[in-house]
């Protein structure tokens, strides 16, 4: 970038643009209270340019912050000559600068009355704006309250509602459930009673089996099965003493074999034993002398130990230890008589239960009997099963008569229940097109609200920086706009002026890039005020039309014209590069940036600009300034500005505006409210975002009444369905009641029949009774010997009891003898704690001892070691022949073993197929009895289950018309709560359908509405109070603001007659202090100072970056600015 800014000067034409710079001159000052003078520049750099611009010459000077001076009055040396000389032209002119500055006094003094009227009027109008303003909040919170208390009265109908179609849809759900429930219980009745049939056929085929496995088993006696099992039992007993006998030699063999070969290992380990033994003998003798000794020590020191510790307490403790040793030893004989107690309790139980075994014997043969009776009974109830069975049959052609009758009749109130359901579902249907008809009507209406703000988000997008500044309540920025003295370069709503959104976000990225600089040098960041965004947004749009500044406000400013580009380059990078080459070149000094930049242009400002006049070009040719640079690297610079404006009126550049102001001047209050570059930009992107967003609000919105209408179509095809339905039920309820009359016809003639068969059971039980009696005999029989079994029960439970209790008493003793041992464990620890000597010299005994113990009993353990090892020496010979003996005498009873068990084999075999015989036949008839027992419970089983369904038939239809009542409760309270116009009932605050908690949001919203309208006539009446002070108070900024012009009208008079005088002077001295390049040019004008857009104040600056022409023009503050002032 740096050689694409040196590059050669592009040739023909260019635009040329002010290069505002600021010129420090040593001078006379003029100095009047808090006045404001402006440091001018000598003749020569005022002197225009030549070249080849289109604009004429023009000279340079730097717009102070607020248009007029940094200093009190300071001329030029040129001027202070002139002022200095003498004569009366000489006098002359100094009266006229005297008298000037009385002027400037003058008007100074009436903007300071005018300030005074100002700030009277202004109290009493803020106060009553800020009184307007809580009314407006007062005003505000009724509204949100009123619609909060709506849309709360509304959620609570759309709850109630809701909540009253879900009952409704339950108790829908629940009479389903009981109508299914019901045509369950009637296919379990029916299914149970196809089970009590089958069981009854069943029976009977289970006694004929049972008739003809009897016949069969005729030989499969008891007697003869038990001796078939003798003999089975016994032939198994051969095999297994001939397969043990067998086992026996073989093990005998291999164990014999074994041995022969461990005989000589035990022999050779024997004598290695003995070896060690021996060995281990002499150590255990050594250790046992040794231990010996010490406890006879350790047994003299206690003694000496109980000699020095006397009294009574330890006596005492002694005689504890005594009393306790002898209590345990009474506990431990208490323990062992408890353990007689029980194994004599114990045998007697072993008794009791061996008396018990033969009753049960008994008991056994007595249900044998009662066996034999049971089959005479069942003779008899076979003919009353036949009796029953053609009962059963007209029974079932009576029943399935009358089922086909329950049937149809069932098939009647199922249609008819078919078709209460089908007019419920279509009357439910009606109501829920209704409900979903209503809230089509409501989702048009959020559509339309929807739309109304997507309407005004619009507009208020095309309203730009006046939608921002209004809805951050920056008035005050949108009244620079709308009040700038070129307004009219303004235009609101097109998207390529400085207003438009787009164009504020862009304008962030130059506010960045200006503060990454400053950073860089050290310089603190300048936060954001709304004023000064304001003002450069005004003045972009000025400048898009005029290669000048527009002065319509005191602030510093830069001006930059390109396609697009970042603005600091051409304010900062070009510009240093001039202020370096011109330092290095003056004083010898290099590399001041930021804050030393500053201050060293400060001091020596007018030579650093002759300077970079005479030496430093733009690529146009016109002379170079350094006015950009400086106000970006003020230190004093606090806040700043940026705008951008893309309208490209000249030759399609874009205008890129820079403001700024110092700190702590609040004149024109254009570093007031400062915000970082940061907080700016979230805020302006947060509220393009919220007005974008309606867009996405809209759509939503849309969406929502799409699927509201088609839900609406769909449930007014299910109204057309549910009418169809309804009249097919009607139809079928028609058909059922034809198959009734049918059905009654058929009942009649079974009932007829079924009075036969029951006389042929009345016969058949006769015979039953008979056998029964038989049956009871035997059965009293079985009774007593249970009796007995009881009895024998009763003693073998009470010898049981008497082992318990032994137990439990035994238990006590043990508990007890350890009690006791805890006792004397204590009584030793209690006597340990009186002399710890003693305490110390026992455990050393007790510790000897068990040393000696341990030591003797390893002695002795050593011995019978070595004592066995030599006997097992001794025995090792002896075994190894003995092995060799047992070898030789099993191999020979191998074989005759094997021989005796291949006949025992062969005589099992023989058995065993003979008791599966006789077992086969008792187990076939076993089982055909137990398969008739199974059958007569099955029957009664299955009877009981056919009665139990039959009542849960008659429950489920109960059910059913509880649910049927549930159901219309439940749809006549949703009919009731969609019959309430919720609209309405707000409005009137109160509905005779709604409950009462319904009504009273109903009354809260009509209640909160109340509010508004009080409120609005305060804040009607707080802004009539506004409205009454507004003229006053304009009037009053008019006439401060007239004084304040008239000021600066008297300052610029002042400043233009200095320069004047500064160029009369330099026509005299030009040889001494023009450049050469300006040799022959006009000198400036009275009035030449760049302040208000006089173009005759800038300096062209016109350079090309890659080919593409810029112009940039600035105006920059001085570091004392408004010092005096402040």
């Amino acid at each position: 970038m740096e050689k694409e800014w040196n590059s050669t000067m592009t040739q023909g034409k260019h635009f040329a643009a002010g290069g505002d710079h600021f010129a420090a001159l040593p001078s006379k000052k003029i100095h009047a209270p808090k006045g404001i003078a402006r440091l001018t520049v000598t003749a020569a750099t005022m002197a225009a340019m030549t070249g080849s611009s289109l604009i004429s010459p023009f000279a340079a000077f730097a717009q102070t912050g607020d248009g007029g001076t940094q200093h009190p009055a300071v001329m030029s040396p040129i001027a202070a000559h002139a002022g200095a000389a003498s004569g009366t032209g000489a006098k002359s002119a100094a009266q006229t600068i005297a008298d000037l500055q009385k002027a400037v006094d003058e008007a100074k003094a009436k903007e300071d009355a005018a300030k005074a009227s100002y700030d009277e009027a202004a109290g009493p109008y803020n106060e009553a704006a800020s009184a307007r303003d809580q009314a407006k909040a007062s005003y505000d919170s009724a509204v949100s309250a009123g619609t909060a208390a709506d849309r709360a009265a509304m959620d609570e109908y759309a709850r109630q509602v809701a909540e009253g179609k879900d009952a409704a849809d339950a108790a829908g759900k629940d009479l389903e459930q009981a109508k299914a429930g019901l045509a369950d219980a009637k296919a379990d009745a029916s299914e149970k009673d196809e089970a009590y049939q089958s069981a009854l056929k069943a029976a009977q085929d289970a006694q004929d089996a049972l008739n003809k496995a009897k016949a069969d088993a005729v030989g499969a006696t008891p007697e003869a099965i038990r001796a078939a099992e003798q003999a089975v039992r016994d032939a198994q007993a051969a095999v297994d003493r001939a397969q043990a006998e067998l086992n026996n030699a073989n093990a005998t063999l291999g164990g014999a074999q074994s041995k022969l070969v461990a005989a000589q290992s035990a022999k050779d380990a024997a004598d290695a034993v003995l070896a060690a033994a021996q060995h281990n003998k002499d150590e255990a003798d050594a250790k046992a002398a040794a231990a010996s000794a010490a406890y006879e020590k350790a047994k003299a020191d206690l003694a000496a130990a109980e000699a020095g510790a006397s009294g009574p307490e330890y006596d005492a403790a002694k005689q504890k230890v005594a009393d306790a040793e002898a209590t345990l030893a009474a506990a431990r004989e208490a323990q062992s008589q408890c353990e007689s107690e029980l194994e004599q309790a114990q045998s007697a139980a072993a008794d009791a239960q061996a008396e018990l075994n033969d009753a049960q014997a008994a008991l056994s043969v007595k249900k044998q009997g009662v066996t034999d009776a049971e089959s005479g009974v069942n003779a008899a109830q076979s003919a009353l099963d036949a009796a029953n069975a053609d009962l059963d049959a007209a029974k079932q052609a009576n029943a399935d008569a009358v089922a086909k009758l329950d049937a149809a009749k069932q098939a009647v109130r199922d249609a008819e229940s078919a078709k209460a359901a089908a007019d419920v579902e279509l009357a439910n249907a009606k109501t829920a097109k209704d409900t979903v008809d209503a809230a089509v009507t409501a989702a048009q209406q959020k559509v339309d609200e929807a739309q109304a703000k997507l309407d005004s988000a619009d507009a208020q997008l095309k309203q730009g920086a006046i939608g921002f500044f209004r809805a951050m309540g920056a008035d005050s920025a949108i009244e620079i706009i709308q009040n700038a003295k070129y307004a009219g370069k303004t235009e609101v709503g097109n998207s390529k002026d400085a207003t438009s959104l787009d164009n504020m976000l862009n304008a962030i990225r130059w506010m960045k890039s200006v503060n990454d600089y400053r950073k860089s040098v050290g310089l603190a960041e300048l936060q954001v005020t709304y004023k000064l965004i304001a003002g450069a947004i005004a003045d972009a749009n000025y400048s898009d039309t005029v290669l000048e500044h527009a002065r319509q406000y005191d602030f510093a400013e830069n001006l930059a014209w390109n396609y697009g580009i970042d603005p600091s380059g051409q304010w900062i990078e070009q510009e240093k590069g001039f202020f370096d080459k011109a330092t290095e070149a003056l004083y010898g000094v290099t590399g001041l940036v930021g804050k030393d930049a500053y201050d060293f242009y400060a001091k020596n400002g007018v030579a650093i600009n002759h300077w970079i006049a005479d030496n430093c070009r733009w690529e146009n040719g016109s002379s170079g300034t350094v006015g950009h640079y400086m106000n970006i690297i003020n230190p004093e610079l606090a806040v700043m500005g940026m705008a951008t404006c893309t309208k490209g009126t000249m030759s399609g550049l874009q205008t890129q505006c820079y403001t700024a102001e110092i700190s702590g001047w609040s004149g024109s209050g254009w570093n007031m409210n400062p915000m970082s570059v940061d907080e700016y930009e979230q805020k302006l992107t947060s509220y393009i975002d919220g007005l974008k967003n309606a867009k996405s609000a809209l759509d939503a919105a849309k969406a929502d009444l799409a699927a509201k209408q088609q839900a609406a179509t769909d449930a007014a095809e299910t109204v057309q369905q549910k009418q169809v339905a309804a009249d097919s039920a009607q139809a079928g309820i028609d058909a059922a009641k034809q198959d009734v009359t049918d059905a009654q016809r058929a009942v009649d003639a079974a009932k007829a029949d079924l009075a036969a068969k029951q006389q042929g059971v009345t016969d058949a039980r006769a015979g039953l009774d008979a056998a029964k009696s038989n049956l009871d005999a035997a059965n009293a029989a079985v009774v007593t010997a249970k009796s007995t079994v009881q009895q024998k029960q009763v003693a073998f439970d009470a010898a049981n009891a008497v082992v318990t209790t032994a137990q439990s008493k035994l238990d006590s003793a043990k508990a007890d003898t350890a009690a006791k041992q805890q006792g004397v464990d204590d009584a030793n620890a209690d006597l340990a704690k009186f002399f710890q000597d003693v305490a110390d010299a026992k455990k050393a005994v007790d510790t000897a001892k068990s040393v000696h113990d341990a030591a003797a009993a390893d002695q002795v353990e050593k011995a019978t070691v070595l004592a066995a090892a030599e006997q097992k020496a001794d025995a090792a010979a002896r075994a190894l022949a003995d092995a060799q003996r047992a070898v030789d005498a099993a191999k020979a009873d191998t074989g005759v073993a094997a021989d005796r068990l291949t006949g025992s084999q062969t005589d099992l075999v023989g058995a065993q197929s003979n008791l599966d015989i006789l077992t086969g036949l008792a187990a076939k008839l076993a089982e055909a009895q137990q398969r008739e027992q199974d059958a007569a419970k099955a029957v009664n089983g299955t009877k009981a289950e056919l009665d139990a369904a039959k009542a849960d038939a008659v429950a489920a239809e109960s059910l059913v018309s509880a649910a049927e009542q549930a159901k219309a409760q439940a749809d006549a309270k949703l009919s009731k709560l969609n019959s309430i116009d919720a609209g309405a009932a707000i409005a009137s605050g109160h509905d005779a359908n709604a409950d009462d908690v319904l009504n009273a949001l109903f009354a809260a919203a009509v209640e909160t509405r109340a509010k508004v309208a009080p409120a609005k006539a305060i804040l009607d009446e707080k802004q009539a109070v506004v409205d009454g002070l507004q003229p006053g108070y304009d009037a009053a900024l008019a006439a401060y603001e007239q004084t304040k012009s008239d000021r600066i009208a008297a300052e610029q008079e002042l400043s233009d007659e200095i320069a004047r005088q500064d160029a009369e002077e330099a026509a005299k001295q030009q040889a001494a202090y023009s450049p050469k390049h300006l040799a022959g040019t006009e000198t400036a004008q009275s009035g030449s100072l760049a302040q208000t857009g006089d173009r005759a104040g800038l300096i062209g600056e016109t350079f090309v970056i890659g080919g593409t022409v810029l112009v940039a023009t600035g105006v920059f503050l001085d570091r004392k600015k408004r010092r005096e002032q402040m």
